[in-house]
């Protein structure tokens, strides 16, 4: 019910009430007057005394009339002024006479009280009309407070919660109390706070983000540049005087150039996930064959280093998860050449191990390098973060496991590292299963 209908409404509903609860009053003071007159109001009197005569002697007096008053009454029936004034009352008198067989004369005397109708009904009026207007009132009171509570108050919070966003408050949760639009402009204001908070805070990300790509740029890509620079001048300079040099030099630029393409990706890719800017295309995918093509990709590159790539399948039955197949070979490839580079030539192995628990599919990858020390554990999923000499290797942007972090937590994964300083490392995986059915 909008507020039109509702005022509408409520202002007849207060005018039936009151009309009612009036009409009750007004019922119950007629009744109760005439409870208390013993009569009815068009019955035209409501006391009535009697004096019986002998003659005249005075046989029955019913309100102990002093004889003067008697006299005083006797009077106005002989000049025809059938009235009396008796208690600031007047009553009406009337005579009967009547004669019995011993020959005695009797007379009979009544005075009935004379209620003058004006008067009745000009109280009533006023106890009608006094009645109506106190009923009016409480109800208006009752309603207003209801309006106070309802629409006022929150219009008073609503303007000083929006004066607080324009000032650039936005921490504090619109109130959504209070009748139909009221409440409807509450939640509006609130879904408006939300969104530029989000606005902010994403602007906040693109401003931090962009300052973190120049500053990682022009630290990172400093030195394949300054190479890239050296080895062309070298060959210009004539410093590469034979073909099998100037082979060598053009064939390390080119390196470096590849590693500096590598890194850029890298960076952009990485601003994208972290800014929620990069889609998933989410299918469901039998986790075993899958595995199993991605270690088939990268075995010959194991073996050209003579380092060797193991898959052990531990699994009951063949299960399903639901990735994006391109995202994830990038996670997988990601922390495969890091492997790669921490494991020795000839003796260096990974263990690719696939096993589940009741409600995930674990992937876990087992080397025996040379680990990760206590303190570089925490962060190796930081971006940027390179733990030793050893990990600092030509060709990593210091992105890959921080970005195989968002891909993960974009598809509703966990990822986390395990390590021993000098008894090898493991990156484990942990992914919703569901079976082929589902």
């Amino acid at each position: 019910m909008n507020l039109k209908q509702r005022f509408l409404t409520q202002n007849i509903l207060i005018l039936i009430g009151t009309i009612v609860i009036t009409s009750c009053f007004g019922f119950a003071y007629v009744h109760f007057y005439n409870l208390l007159n013993e009569s009815h109001v068009d019955g035209g009197a409501s006391h009535a005394f009697i004096v019986v005569m002998k003659s005249d002697d005075i046989v029955y007096n019913s309100e102990d009339f002093t004889v003067l008053q008697i006299k005083e009454i006797l009077m106005n029936l002989s000049i025809e002024n059938n009235y009396y004034e008796y208690e600031n009352r007047r009553y009406g008198i009337s005579e009967e006479n009547f004669h019995i067989q011993d020959g005695d004369n009797y007379k009979i005397i009544t005075l009935n009280e004379i209620i003058s109708i004006n008067n009745y009904y000009s109280s009533f009026i006023t106890f009608v009309f006094m009645t109506f207007l106190i009923v009016f009132i409480v109800a208006s009171v009752i309603v207003q407070k209801q309006y106070m509570k309802n629409i006022i108050v929150p219009i008073t919070n609503l303007t000083n919660e929006t004066e607080n966003l324009r000032i650039g408050e936005l921490e504090t949760t619109i109130t959504d109390s209070g009748y139909g639009e009221v409440r409807e402009l509450g939640i509006a204001i609130e879904q408006l706070r939300l969104q530029l908070k989000n606005s902010i805070y994403y602007q906040q990300r693109v401003d931090e983000n962009r300052k973190f790509l120049i500053s990682s740029i022009s630290h990172d890509l400093k030195t394949p540049v300054t190479s890239i620079i050296g080895y062309i001048d070298g060959v210009l300079d004539g410093v590469a005087d034979t073909d099998e040099k100037k082979q060598y030099y053009l064939s390390k630029a080119i390196e470096k150039t590849k590693m500096i393409n590598t890194m850029i990706e890298d960076l952009l890719l990485y601003s994208k996930l972290d800014l929620n800017q990069m889609t998933f295309e989410n299918e469901k995918v039998n986790i075993v064959k899958y595995l199993e093509n991605c270690i088939e990709d990268s075995s010959e590159e194991f073996m050209r280093e003579n380092k060797r790539i193991l898959f052990e399948n531990k699994l009951s039955t063949s299960y399903f998860v639901i990735i994006d197949i391109v995202k994830f070979k990038r996670v997988i490839q990601n922390i495969l050449d890091n492997a790669k580079r921490s494991i020795e030539t000839k003796t260096g192995q990974l263990k690719v191990i696939l096993r589940e628990t009741n409600t995930s599919i674990i992937i876990e990858f087992k080397d025996n390098g040379i680990g990760i020390s206590i303190h570089d554990l925490p962060h190796v999923f930081d971006r940027f973060y390179r733990a030793d000499t050893a990990r600092e290797v030509k060709g990593s942007s210091g992105l890959g496991l921080a970005i195989s972090k968002q891909i993960i937590e974009g598809l509703n994964g966990r990822i986390w590292a395990v390590s021993e300083n000098g008894q090898g490392a493991s990156i484990i995986i942990s992914l919703k299963k569901v079976k082929k059915g589902k």
